[in-house]
C-alpha cells in the first residue's frame, strides 16, 4: 500500500471513530492527493486530545504501526511503519495541545474546539494556525523557514487581531506579540530574534523553568550521554549466504534515511591489527598443501600437533579481533553512529580443530551485538554459490551457528525477500529504540 493511501485509511478511522485531532502542518501533499516529497511530509504532525489517546493508539496498531521508545519529551509520542516498499509512515502526537519541550503554548481546548474540516481530516483555524506556526518558528526552528514565512504572510491579511494578540501576549507578553506581529506583517522576518524570545519564555514562569529544567537533564541522559554508545549490527551466516550482500544493501539504505554508518570487516582474512596475516596465510597453505583439497582436510584425521598448534593460535586470532573492536568499533559506536560488520566474532566459533567450550569463552569476552541477523540455507544451495567450499564444511559452519541466537533467522532462498525482510526488521529496531 501506497504511503498516502495508508495515511488516508488512517485518518478516515480517526473520523469514524469521532477522535478529536488536527494536523498542525505540512498536509499540502494529502490536499493534492500525491505522494510525499519532503521528509517534512513523510511524518504526520498532530495533535490528539488526551482523553482521545489510547484510542488513538489502539488505531495506529490495529494498522500495524509500532510505538517508538519514548524520548527525552514526554508530551510527544511517535508512531511508524515500514510498508513493503521500504518507505517509512509516521505520525508524530502531541497529546493534549500544542508543546514546545513539553511546555503547553496552545492548549487542546483552544486549537480542537476551534479546529476547522479540510478534504477528508483536520486541521486548526486560521488564528491558530498564525499562532502555532509564528511560535514553532520561534521556540521549535529558531529561524522561519520560506514556506512557514509565506504561509504567515498569507494569514496575517485575514486572521483576527485581537485573538492573536491575546495569545501571542499569554505565551510572551503583549509588548512582544505587538512587535511580531508588526514585524510580520512588514515581512521583516530577520529582525525576529528568536534566542532572546526562548529565553523569556522559559524563565517567564516557574513551571516552565522547572519543566525546561528537568527536559535537559532527559536530554541529555538519551542524546547526549557518553556511555550511550551507537547500536551494532551484524551480519552472520556460512559462506555463501549473502551477508556482504546484506551488509552493503542494509548500509546503502540506512545512508538514504540519513544515518551515519560504519562499514567494518572483522574476519579472519584481512584487516589485522596483529601481525599475524602473512604467517596464517602461510600455514593455510602449507596445510592445504599437505592435506590436497579442503574436501579431504575435513575427512582427514587430525593430528594431536595440529589441535594444540590451533589451539594456542585461536587466543591470538581473539586478541587481533579484541583490539579491532576497541580501536575501530568502538570509536564509531562512541560518536554514535551505527556500525554493521560482517562476520563479527563468528570466525571465532568456525575455527576448526580447537574444543567448543574453549570458542566458546573466547566468543563470551566480547560485548554483544544490538541486532544480529543468521543467514543460511540448505548446505547444497550455498555449495552452487561457492564452489570452492564443500558440503561438508557448510553443514559444519550451520551446526554451529545453530548453538546460538539472533535477532532474526532467515533462509535466504529469495534474494529481494531476504533484503526486504531484513532491512524492514532491522530498521525498525532502530527507528524505536535508536531515533
Amino acid at each position: 500500500m501506497s504511503v498516502i493511501n495508508m495515511i488516508k485509511d488512517v485518518l478516515e478511522k480517526l473520523n469514524t471513530n469521532n477522535l478529536s485531532y488536527c494536523i498542525l502542518r505540512n498536509y499540502d501533499f494529502l490536499l493534492e492527493n500525491r505522494a510525499p516529497i519532503k521528509d517534512s511530509e513523510r511524518s504526520i504532525d498532530l495533535v490528539v486530545a488526551e482523553n482521545d489517546y489510547l484510542r488513538f493508539s489502539k488505531i495506529l496498531k490495529s494498522f500495524g504501526f509500532r510505538k517508538r521508545k519514548q524520548q527525552f519529551s514526554l508530551k510527544h509520542k511517535a508512531f511508524f511503519k515500514i510498508n513493503e516498499n521500504l518507505d517509512v509512515i509516521s505520525f508524530d502526537v502531541q497529546v493534549g495541545g500544542v508543546h514546545w519541550n513539553d511546555m503547553c503554548y496552545l492548549e487542546e481546548k483552544i486549537i480542537l474546539k476551534n479546529r476547522l474540516k479540510k478534504s477528508f481530516f483536520y486541521i486548526p483555524h486560521d488564528n491558530d494556525t498564525f499562532v502555532m506556526l509564528l511560535v514553532h518558528s520561534i521556540l521549535g526552528k529558531r529561524y522561519f523557514k520560506p514556506e512557514y514565512q509565506k504561509i504567515l504572510l498569507n494569514l496575517i491579511s485575514i486572521v483576527d487581531y485581537d485573538y492573536v494578540k491575546k495569545e501571542l501576549s499569554r505565551i510572551f507578553n503583549k509588548n512582544i506579540a505587538e512587535k511580531l506581529f508588526k514585524l510580520i506583517k512588514e515581512d521583516n522576518f530577520e529582525k525576529i530574534d528568536c534566542y532572546p524570545l526562548i529565553f523569556f519564555y522559559i524563565i517567564k514562569k516557574p513551571k516552565n523553568f522547572f519543566i525546561f529544567t528537568t527536559l535537559s537533564w532527559r536530554y541529555f541522559l538519551q542524546r547526549k550521554n557518553p556511555f550511550r554508545i551507537g547500536p551494532l549490527i551484524s551480519i552472520l551466516g556460512p559462506d555463501g549466504s549473502g551477508k556482504s550482500t546484506l551488509v552493503r544493501e542494509l548500509n546503502n539504505h540506512l545512508v538514504q534515511q540519513n544515518r551515519k554508518t560504519s562499514l567494518i570487516y572483522t574476519g579472519r582474512g584481512r584487516d589485522h591489527i596483529l601481525p599475524i596475516t602473512h604467517l596464517g596465510r602461510s600455514y593455510k597453505k602449507k596445510e592445504k598443501d599437505s592435506y590436497g583439497d579442503k574436501e579431504k582436510q575435513l575427512t582427514n584425521k587430525t593430528s594431536f600437533k595440529t589441535k594444540l598448534l590451533y589451539t594456542f593460535a585461536a587466543p591470538v586470532f581473539t586478541l587481533d579481533l579484541y583490539l579491532r573492536y576497541w580501536l575501530r568499533i568502538f570509536p564509531q559506536r562512541f560518536k554514535k553512529k551505527i556500525v554493521i560488520t560482517d562476520r563479527y566474532c563468528s570466525d571465532i566459533i568456525l575455527m576448526r580443530n580447537v574444543p567448543f567450550f574453549f570458542k566458546r569463552f573466547l566468543l563470551s569476552l566480547f560485548p554483544k551485538p544490538t541486532i544480529s541477523v543468521y543467514l543460511h540455507n540448505d548446505a547444497e544451495i550455498l555449495h552452487q554459490r561457492r564452489p570452492e567450499e564443500p558440503v561438508m564444511e557448510l553443514d559444519r559452519q550451520m551446526n554451529i551457528f545453530r548453538k546460538f541466537n539472533y535477532s532474526l533467522t532467515l533462509k535466504t532462498d529469495d534474494k529481494n525477500l531476504t533484503k526486504e525482510k531484513s532491512i524492514n526488521y532491522i530498521f525498525s529496531k532502530l527507528l524505536r529504540d535508536w531515533r
